[in-house]
């Protein structure tokens, strides 16, 4: 077990790794601190100058204007260093200016003081007071003031002290505007899911008028973070007052989880008194008998809330410390990624073709592990599903392929056909909607109605041999004992009308699934929003669209070849499914003329007398024979074409002509159209802008500061 010395050092350690990273000034990493608010007539600087022993100067326009870290070290040299931490994200020339500010004495006179702080105002452009009109003069800084305070006496305890919130502006020194990020300001500090809040609030007013606690509340809505320190006890006069005090300290009252604390402020006359002075007459005012039941609590007095704060201070950093790490290493990686994203600096033509070129390499990869299914092969698949496009894809074959079995058809010819189609498992859920407000520029090129295909019609045999016979008397020409192959056409066009909107309204969804994983997948490869425009306006939309629009124009073209043309088969299952239908129909008049059973071999069969055999071939009319005859041809052809028809869709207008062909958008980012750009079109495009530039320097200074904090967390 260690012993108290080593336990100390232990402790000493760990906080002096806090106030190194508290140095860095990484704002992204919220860190254990003590933050001291109050309105500017509370008793907060009181309350600083006893817990610190640091005497701000009073002194004309020295008042806070930024937030200041007051360090208490043990050291044997006994001294005060005054620094300036520069602002997140700031110039570097002026971080340089600001961070060579560096003074350090041993004198502590207010009049010392003083003239370092009035010098370190004008470092960071501070406007003193309201004479002074020089132009960049600030009122309020996001700049921190670091006082260092070491000597062989001193216990370790840091604490920030804020801007006091303040009620009326006093212009031009003072805005509204300035009030307004005052209190923005001590918000974000109280905010800081790793502050403890220290609220100064003087004890002889209304404690629940006391603006600085409904932000805390706001803050720290379960109150685990905020501690009370009430001022000015010297002021609480009647006897009401003091008991209303005394039981918020002793937790009577409005509770917070780390309670309340008083001490007595020095009085605003006293200018001389030491502070070895003011902790005896604190001493003596609590010793009163109308204080004491809070003195034997030990919630009184600067000394017991300066060895509650170091207790608080150290059990925090000590729960938080493997939490600031995580966050560290996590926004180190988020950085790297975030610069990594943004690429090198784009100013030369070569550097510009390289970033281009490696958004290019990027697209291409993801595409192919996306047209072959490796979803494993890059984390944009698990971030984005919509770009697990093959699988989309399929998915929308598959339901556009059962649509056309079920329902492609105008009318019902089941009752004519001797067997059953298997149809496919049709994917759940609805197929994807067109997108239209999102993309625009597509809205000429696809068609814009979802088709919602209906129900064929169903007819009794009676009546379709009726429709049948209407078209053969409408169309027939001199054939005998037959038909022409116009009355096919004709039967086949009628029946296929639901062919062009199905596809049509298939192929637009589809061009719109590849459309939205193009604009998705760029997204996700290219963080800088100045260069997706620039290379979707210039580069790729208009070339997206020529290539859409040459998918529609095939499916057209197979629309009217297959529909609009002579029917015309070499696939012998045309035939053989118009002798199925023949024999089907012969079957079904025989049976019904069975009279008996023969026994042979020891199986009943069937038995059909012979004249019953001519009966059923030889009396039909010559009409009923080709009506018939028109009705097989148009069942069977019908089936071959639909399966011919769907499997040329599906494999060359959206396989081909949308996924892996030549021609296909999928390839419209490539290295081809890089080379082709000129000079003007780079820049445009890659050339890197303001926001770009000053990104990419900020994300530098954040990796370099991140780094500097893990070297601090080792130890190294």
């Amino acid at each position: 077990m260690p012993s108290l010395h080593e336990s100390g050092l232990t402790n000493q350690a760990l906080l002096n790794k806090i106030d190194k990273l508290r140095d860095l000034n990484v704002k992204s990493i919220a860190l254990p601190q003590l933050v001291v608010v109050g309105d500017q007539s509370s008793g907060k600087s009181s309350v600083l100058e006893s817990l610190t022993g640091f005497s701000f100067p009073h002194a004309p326009g020295l008042c806070t204007r930024y937030a200041t870290q007051i360090s208490c070290r043990r050291e044997k040299i006994k001294q005060v260093t005054i620094s300036i931490i520069p602002r997140p994200n700031v110039d570097p020339d002026i971080e340089t200016r600001l961070r060579a500010f560096r003074k350090s004495v041993i004198d502590l006179s207010n009049d010392a003081l003083a003239k370092i702080i009035q010098e370190a105002n004008q470092v960071m452009g501070i406007r003193m007071d309201a004479n002074d009109t020089s132009p960049g003069l600030q009122t309020f800084s996001e700049d921190i003031l670091k006082i260092e305070i070491t000597g062989p006496e001193e216990q370790h305890l840091t604490v920030i002290d804020v801007p006091g919130i303040f009620y009326n502006p006093q212009p031009p020194l003072t805005t509204e505007n300035d009030k307004i990020m005052v209190r923005n300001l001590v918000q974000t500090y109280m905010e800081e899911s790793r502050t403890i809040i220290l609220a100064i609030l003087p004890a002889n007013a209304d404690i629940a008028t006391q603006e600085i606690l409904t932000m805390a509340e706001k803050a720290d809505s379960d109150g685990v973070r905020t501690m009370g320190v009430l001022t000015k006890p010297d002021l609480v006069l009647e006897d009401a007052s003091r008991e209303v005090v005394k039981d918020l300290v002793l937790g009577r009252g409005k509770k917070l989880r780390l309670g309340y604390f008083i001490v007595k402020n020095r009085g605003a006359d006293d200018q001389n008194s030491t502070l070895d002075d003011r902790i005896e007459e604190e001493k003596v005012f609590f010793s009163d008998p109308k204080w004491r039941e809070i003195a034997l609590a030990g919630k009184c007095g600067i000394g017991a809330l300066k060895a509650r704060l170091s207790e608080l201070l150290m059990d925090l950093t000590k729960k938080e410390l493997p939490n600031v790490k995580a966050d560290v290493v996590r926004k180190l990686e988020e950085s790297k990624r975030s610069l990594n994203n943004i690429g090198p600096s784009r100013v030369e033509q070569a550097a510009q073709r390289m970033y281009l070129g490696n958004l290019v390499s990027s697209f291409e990869h993801v595409t192919r592990c996306a047209l072959g299914g490796s979803y494993d092969s890059h984390l944009a698949f698990e971030q984005n599903p919509s770009l697990k496009l093959i699988t989309n894809i399929q998915k929308m074959n598959e339901r556009f392929a059962n649509d056309f079995w079920e329902k492609g058809h105008k009318r019902d010819l089941s009752s004519s056909s001797d067997e059953e189609d298997g149809s496919l498992h049709t994917p759940a859920g609805e197929p994807p909607r067109l997108d239209l407000e999102k993309f625009p520029e597509i809205s000429d090129i696809v068609e814009c109605e979802d088709y919602e295909c209906s129900e064929p019609d169903w007819y009794n045999h009676s009546s379709l041999m009726e429709h049948i016979d209407h078209v053969y008397q409408s169309n027939r020409g001199a054939e005998l004992g037959t038909f022409s192959g116009s009355i096919l056409a004709i039967t086949f066009k009628d029946q296929s009308q639901k062919w062009k909107p199905l596809v049509l309204a298939h192929v637009s969804r589809s061009i719109g699934v590849v459309h939205d994983y193009i604009s998705t997948l760029l997204n996700h490869i290219c963080s800088d929003k100045q260069v997706r425009d620039q290379l979707w306006e210039i580069v790729i939309v208009d070339e997206l669209r020529k290539r859409y629009a040459r998918a529609m124009d095939h499916a057209r073209f197979l629309l009217r070849i297959e529909r609009d043309g002579m029917p015309s088969t070499y696939n012998h299952y045309f035939n053989a499914g118009v002798q199925k239908k023949r024999q089907a129909r012969i079957n079904k008049s025989l049976k019904s003329k069975a009279v008996g059973h023969t026994l042979k071999n020891g199986t009943y069969v069937e038995a059909v007398p012979t004249t019953s055999l001519s009966d059923t071939v030889v009396h039909k009319s010559n009409a009923e024979q080709v009506r018939e005859d028109i009705l097989d041809n148009l069942a069977s052809y019908y089936k071959v074409s639909r399966k011919r028809f769907v499997d040329v869709i599906c494999r060359q207008v959206i396989g081909h002509f949308l996924l892996e062909g030549e021609e296909s958008p999928l390839k419209v980012l490539c290295s081809d159209l890089v080379h082709k750009l000129d000079t003007e079109q780079l820049e445009m495009i890659a050339g890197e802008d303001v926001h770009t530039k000053d990104h990419r320097a900020m994300l530098v200074s954040d990796i370099k500061n991140l780094e500097d904090a893990m070297k601090v967390l080792r130890g190294s």
